[in-house]
């Protein structure tokens, strides 16, 4: 029993490497062969595999390893320079799809403003782990929509703290709002003071004296040893685990060593990160499909619908041009993993029920294993709907 964890691993790598080489036969995507190892080994499936609570841990971890290497290939230099596109655009998506989403909710369900709301916070949020990935493969990180998705990912894994922050005080617990954003302010402002002087007098001089051992294994410890440093600090001032190692690979990537830590993370992020797509898959319980089908259809097409059409309209706000907009549009139109954390929480007030949370779960992992294609194929779209035009024209 006290090898039990060993034993997990070895099972949940076993099944996922035979499943993705079905899926590779297939042509079927990695990230979907994840999932169905995450539903296949699901204790909805199989109760062998019932006690496996480590395994968001792994999922945790996939996703601080995720953006702290966003945050190393992206540094404060190139933030600055879509700070814009950030605040803008970001703000724009997020405040579009909430406002959106919540308008037809209500109306087509009549739930209380409060779940409508809530679910406008589930919908706000896109994968960043999906499409930074596709981006980065496809080589479109640097191109007009690339930056732009970039800069609305980032705002929205920022926004999951005061959307956590309010889901509280949406189901009617929790302190006054007014006080409570105040201090999230303050925080903020806080955690930003401590990234100026750690990036601009610590970190380089700590990663200076550890290099001049000339030891490529005593700088990845130390590198560990900030970001989860970091982590941990913006854990205990409130804000998310996530949060900081993004900041960390920020600061990281200002000093002369980033490429050095791109080259020792990159293949671990993808090993942790296997582990969130097939935790997510343990969470669903597959017979939601035979007992709301047409639901999660109905929610699959709406969700795409909802997203798409906030983020064109937040592209269109920062006035770019259509090519760009049904980009962005189009390649967000999915729900992120910071949504499950969200999902979560509502479950525990009350503001989403057993059976809609399996359906999102449902929904959430449809657009998903869908996304990479759509990211892919992204800028085809505007070339696509504008030939009928033309024949006219």
């Amino acid at each position: 029993m006290q090898h039990h964890i060993l034993i997990n691993i070895c099972a949940i790598f076993g099944v996922a490497t035979a499943v993705i080489i079905i899926c590779k036969f297939l042509k079927i995507r990695y990230i979907i062969g994840y999932l169905i190892t995450g539903v296949l080994l699901s204790p909805n499936t199989s109760s062998y595999f019932a006690d496996m609570e480590e395994v968001d841990v792994y999922a945790e971890i996939g996703i601080i390893l995720l953006l702290f290497t966003v945050g190393l290939e992206f540094s404060f230099t190139n933030l600055k320079k879509i700070q814009k596109y950030v605040l803008g655009g970001g703000s724009a998506q997020v405040f579009f799809t909430i406002l959106l989403t919540a308008a037809l909710i209500w109306l087509l369900m009549r739930p209380s403003w409060q779940e409508s709301i809530f679910w406008g916070f589930l919908y706000a949020l896109s994968s960043t782990a999906i499409v930074v990935k596709t981006l980065q493969d496809k080589n479109k990180i640097t191109t007009p929509h690339g930056k732009f998705i970039l800069a609305v990912l980032l705002f929205q894994d920022i926004m999951i703290v005061p959307l956590m922050l309010f889901t509280p005080i949406l189901a009617g617990v929790g302190d006054d709002p007014l006080v409570a954003l105040a201090w999230l302010l303050g925080k903020l402002v806080l955690m930003g003071g401590i990234s100026y002087v750690l990036a601009r007098y610590v970190i380089p001089y700590f990663l200076k004296t550890v290099m001049k051992v000339q030891s490529q294994e005593v700088f990845l410890i130390a590198t560990v040893f900030i970001v989860t440093g970091i982590a941990l600090v913006t854990e205990q001032l409130g804000l998310s685990l996530a949060l900081g190692a993004f900041i960390a690979g920020l600061i990281i990537a200002e000093t002369d060593y980033n490429h050095m830590a791109i080259s020792c993370f990159l293949p671990f992020r993808y090993v942790f990160m296997s582990f969130f797509f097939i935790s997510m898959g343990m969470l669903l319980n597959y017979q939601i499909f035979l007992t709301d089908f047409g639901w999660i259809i109905f929610w699959t097409l709406f969700s795409f619908a909802v997203k798409a059409a906030a983020g064109i309209l937040a592209v269109k706000v920062m006035k770019l041009e259509w090519k760009t907009a049904l980009a962005v549009g189009f390649s967000i139109a999915q729900i992120g993993e910071f949504s499950f954390v969200l999902a979560q929480s509502g479950l525990e007030y009350e503001l989403i029920s057993d059976n809609n949370y399996q359906i999102f779960l449902a929904v959430s992992i449809i657009l998903m294993s869908l996304t990479p294609f759509i990211v892919s194929n992204a800028e085809k779209i505007h070339s696509i709907l504008s030939k009928p035009t033309l024949k006219n024209g």
